[in-house]
């Protein structure tokens, strides 16, 4: 049995982007389309029996209606080739209060086949064209959603997260004695997993974290562990494996070296874990070019070396300058934004230029006898030499200190 674990599409985000002249969308949110898009293809090449999407859809809780025929456009392609899709519901697709229907219910209120939606914790079994497959099912875990009125009314603020965490793991410890043995089992979680490495979806977050330690997902019979919320691929345990799939796009330059992708899980017959692996996704790259001009006699020629140096064709783009004061003036922001975009930038996020003053000579000369330490008069005379005074005036000052000094050294 196969199945493609993928997580935090995030459709509707539009940071760095600008408007696609010929859908008339914003080209990141067109990025956020291709890439799963892009994802739904690994499943159909790879004839996979499940598509697992481990939460956070849409952007927020409250998706316009072109992200909505965007997301349902692109499923409709698995589901025509029978394979199912399991939707877990993550922070970003959790409505904001009881009784609201959450951004993906709607699969559920017209009963679309194939399609399962998760919403609280429960054991579902899925039809696969592979067989019968058990998943765990703990969606983004809420205090509104276990927590009663009573509960709240009769807790103190400090221990409520402590009893969701009881509530939550009583539940994971029955687990075990639910499943059939003879069938396959994951288990799936939008949330953060303790040890976990963080990425932009800090910046990001709606809702606050409950962290789950490693131990409460790895119950006996699960054979994987499907992650979402961080956007940061990576692998927590292995037995079972507790993966991250990460995110399928770039939000913002902290994750410029992160590779995006998804995670292709295979379970065999009598295998105690699954088997899996991470393919990459061709997520928007994002750039970021650093350039030192100070010293530089051509700070031009070294701006225009160290953008050809870098790969930015179709790359969102960030210049970060350092330069004298005598440098900045002759740094023009329009002509660098225009450089960029003519070398084939997608964007060019920011120019950042940071003016270093050089530390003046005078200071450098007494580097000696700052090691050494100064007397007070001399380091009195640094600073009169330093602050500009006049001399006229350095002068009288140092007359009157010499006499100050002299006084107390007769004391």
């Amino acid at each position: 049995m196969k199945i493609l674990h993928l997580a935090d599409i995030h459709i509707g985000m539009e940071n760095y982007g600008r408007v696609d002249g010929a859908t008339g969308l914003n080209t990141r949110l067109l990025d956020y389309l291709d890439r799963f898009e892009e994802a739904l293809q690994i499943a159909l090449d790879e004839q996979v029996d499940l598509v697992l999407i481990a939460g956070d859809i849409y952007k927020n809780r409250t998706p316009n209606p072109t992200h909505q025929r965007e997301f349902a456009r692109r499923l409709r392609k698995v589901l025509a080739a029978n394979i199912p899709v399991f939707i877990l519901v993550g922070n970003h697709d959790v409505s904001a209060a009881a009784g609201k229907a959450h951004s993906v219910e709607i699969f559920d209120t017209l009963a679309i086949e194939g399609v399962t939606i998760a919403s609280r914790m429960q054991i579902h079994r899925i039809e696969t064209p592979a067989g019968l497959l058990q998943i765990v099912a703990v969606p983004w875990i809420s205090r509104q959603a276990i927590l009663t009125k009573e509960d709240v009314r009769n807790l103190p603020f400090s221990e409520l997260e402590a009893e969701l965490l009881r509530r939550v793991a009583s539940w994971l410890e029955e687990v075990p004695g639910k499943l059939d043995p003879a069938l396959p089992a994951v288990l799936t979680f939008h949330g953060s997993v303790a040890n976990a490495t963080y990425g932009a979806e800090r910046s990001v977050m709606l809702g606050n974290d409950l962290v789950l330690p490693p131990s409460f997902l790895a119950q006996p019979g699960i054979q994987y562990v499907a992650l979402g919320h961080i956007h940061r691929h990576q692998a927590l345990g292995q037995h079972p494996p507790t993966v991250y799939s990460g995110s399928i796009e770039r939000i913002d330059f902290s994750e410029e070296v992160e590779q995006k992708g998804v995670v292709l899980v295979e379970l065999e017959p009598g295998d105690e874990y699954a088997r899996w692996r991470f393919i990459g996704l061709k997520a928007r790259p994002f750039v970021t070019i650093k350039v030192d001009l100070i010293g530089s006699s051509d700070p031009a020629e070294r701006i225009a070396v160290a953008i050809q140096k870098r790969p930015i064709a179709d790359a969102v783009v960030r210049l970060l300058l350092t330069a004298s004061p005598e440098q900045r003036p002759h740094l023009d922001e329009n002509s660098l934004r225009h450089q960029l975009e003519e070398a084939g930038a997608h964007v060019v996020a920011s120019i950042a230029i940071e003016v270093q003053r050089v530390e003046r000579t005078r200071y450098s000369a007494v580097t000696s006898e700052l090691q050494e330490g100064l007397t007070a008069r001399r380091a009195l005379e640094i600073y009169l030499e330093t602050s500009n005074v006049a001399p006229a005036r350095r002068e009288r000052l140092l007359a009157a200190a010499d006499l100050l000094l002299k006084a107390e050294q007769e004391l």
